[in-house]
């Protein structure tokens, strides 16, 4: 197939996606031209596996202080609209069989979606938080005025996202938990294709070291729940506490975490600890399982989707007694790591490679190409 594919995102886990459905498709002998938004170089860049990339900019900055929140919200929803309108006209062009639509951050849902003609597919990897998760509330005092321009413009914002998905040819969830959160929010039913991990960079390597438990997570973020995961140590007696070895994403600096230096952070861990109150899907599951390392977890989310309770680690509630307990296991039955650790690398392997799940996509993009034609 000849596809384009449509993103406008920051380095991180969605970006990643990206990355993954671009080099997985190429490998698969497709042909692929790739258009991104204020494009920004990498270790997750696809332009390398296309054909073509066509590169577009937005500058949503004001040299006007005063009013520089409504400058950069005017050009978001309407100067953007403009630039997507014609990123649209240019790929209807060059005849594609289909157009993969990924998120743009300004806006979740990008307006490439109302303006397509080509059979084309959003690839949703979780609704407009900002709108739908109680979580993101608008809590600042704020005075009046301002107050009700931001409820304003989240309800537009709301609004924007919905026309742009409910506008797609067709909708991807990224799990279950997003169907289901896509279909109260845009009424729409889309197929789900799960993300997945690299085996191959995330592996299991000598684990005679193991001596921490690990919390990887996002600074400032009540719902990461890392309140749950200190807590639960202070359970555990003194003299058999182990660490608890906590890292972000990025660095002080700015920069991500090399994926090295996390295979080498998971491979000294008894066990990983998620413990978000809300999480969308998470890849740090899969990442520590790929590397033999065994998880206790939420009970939510695509928590529920990922983990085998009792096979691959745990499921848990919001307690952190009851996370402590799980740990402790660990720690007077060393073995128990290990045997949940080798079941969670089998399950990877069986179901969470990008292998396996770039063959689903590939099915899925070719059968909706089809039905758009018919």
């Amino acid at each position: 197939m000849k596809i384009a594919v449509f993103y406008n995102l920051s380095f991180g886990g969605a970006k990643r996606v990206v990355f993954e459905h671009v080099r997985g498709l190429r490998n698969k002998g497709h042909i692929l031209d790739l258009y991104v938004v204020n494009a920004k170089n990498d270790i997750f860049d696809p332009s390398k596996f296309c054909r073509n990339t066509y590169k577009y900019k937005i500058d949503l900055t004001s040299a006007l202080p005063v009013i520089k929140r409504f400058i950069r919200d005017y050009k978001n929803f309407f100067s953007l609209k403009n630039l997507h309108k014609k990123i649209a006209f240019e790929i209807d062009s060059r005849n594609y069989d289909i157009v993969l639509v990924h998120p743009d951050k300004l806006t979740q849902a990008p307006f490439i979606l109302r303006f397509l003609k080509t059979a084309n597919v959003y690839y949703c990897q979780e609704p407009l938080r900002i709108v739908y998760e109680y979580s993101y509330r608008l809590r600042e005092k704020v005075d009046f005025l301002r107050r009700i321009y931001e409820e304003f413009t989240r309800l537009y914002r709301k609004q924007i996202d919905r026309q742009n998905v409910r506008s797609a040819s067709f909708t991807i969830a990224s799990c279950y938990h997003i169907r289901e959160r896509m279909i109260a929010a845009y009424e729409v039913y889309p197929k789900v294709v799960y993300a997945g991990v690299d085996e191959k960079v995330f592996h299991v390597v000598d684990r005679e070291k193991r001596n921490k438990v690990l919390y990887i997570g996002s600074p400032g973020i009540t719902t990461d729940g890392y309140d749950l995961a200190k807590e639960a140590l202070e359970y555990i007696p003194a003299d058999i506490r182990p660490k608890l070895h906590r890292i972000f994403w990025k660095k002080a600096n700015g920069e991500r975490l090399s994926e090295e230096t996390l295979v080498k952070i998971y491979s000294q861990s008894i066990v990983t600890l998620c413990t978000s109150r809300f999480e969308t899907f998470g890849l740090v599951p899969l990442e520590s399982m790929a590397c033999g390392v065994p998880v206790i977890a939420t009970k939510v989310s695509g928590h529920r989707e990922t983990i085998i309770d009792r096979e691959t680690g745990f499921l848990v509630d919001f307690d952190p007694k009851e996370i402590a307990d799980k740990i402790m296991l660990f720690l007077l039955n060393p073995e128990l790591s290990n045997r949940l650790g080798g079941s969670g690398r089998a399950w990877i392997e069986k179901k969470w490679t990008w292998k396996k799940n770039i063959d689903d996509l590939e099915t899925l993009l070719e059968k909706m190409s089809k039905s758009y034609e018919d």
